[in-house]
């Protein structure tokens, strides 16, 4: 636990000391909130209809196009092999990055989803919803984009790689996380339904992901 708070507290520090980081993926979640609903055009109800969706893809996208940073620079200094490879628990090492990425990235990101809520004509209710939806299900959508990262560590400019490696296995997600925003007689699939489900993917996910992600990075750095 002591080597999972000392790599928690390295990592933090890095991510803040680069401000941008974070900023860089508040401006993008938020343009890609704003643009979107400008080219839909001026009818609110079909824009309210489409919004959960559209916050969900801004907020994959916005996690996709951050995820080189999570072992990136640790691999080019060299610091990935003790951190990870040579570590006694390599499992907390990845765990304890994830949670840093989680913080310092994916937390700002839902924290500004109310604003984006209010320019595409959400709902208390509705945003409120889906921002727990979210952090339910940002888990599995660090760690699964985290098996992207490590494969493509040796990659120069890896995040559109990324991005095509990682998206297909985002689709199941994105259907169950915005099906209880649809209003259709025939889906009837609520929020909380939604929630278990998410739930289930994200804990399955943490059991099982990390040895892949140690597998991968193993093999990638021999």
């Amino acid at each position: 636990m002591r080597q999972f708070l000392a790599l928690f507290k390295r990592d933090i520090s890095i991510f803040y000391k680069s401000k941008s980081i974070f900023i860089l993926a508040i401006i993008f979640f938020l343009l890609v909130t704003v643009m979107l609903p400008i080219g839909i055009g001026p009818d609110l109800k079909i824009l309210r209809s489409i919004s959960p969706g559209l916050v969900w893809i801004a907020f994959l996208l916005s996690t996709l196009l951050n995820m080189p940073l999570l072992f990136t620079d640790d691999f080019k200094d060299g610091s990935l092999d003790v951190i990870i490879i040579e570590s006694d628990n390599p499992i907390l090492s990845i765990l304890s990055k994830i949670l840093s990425f989680w913080t310092a990235v994916i937390l700002p990101i839902i924290l500004f989803i109310p604003i984006a809520g209010v320019m595409l004509n959400l709902g208390f209710d509705q945003t409120s919803e889906i921002i727990i939806l979210l952090l339910i299900s940002s888990p599995y959508i660090i760690l699964v984009s985290a098996i992207g990262s490590a494969i493509t560590i040796k990659t120069i400019n890896s995040g559109l790689l990324i991005t095509s490696l990682i998206t297909p296995f985002y689709i199941p997600i994105l259907i169950i996380g915005t099906l209880p925003f649809i209003n259709n007689d025939f889906i009837n699939f609520g929020f909380v339904r939604s929630a278990m489900l998410l739930t289930a993917a994200s804990l399955l996910s943490m059991v099982i992901l990390p040895y892949f992600i140690i597998y991968i990075l193993r093999i990638n750095t021999d």
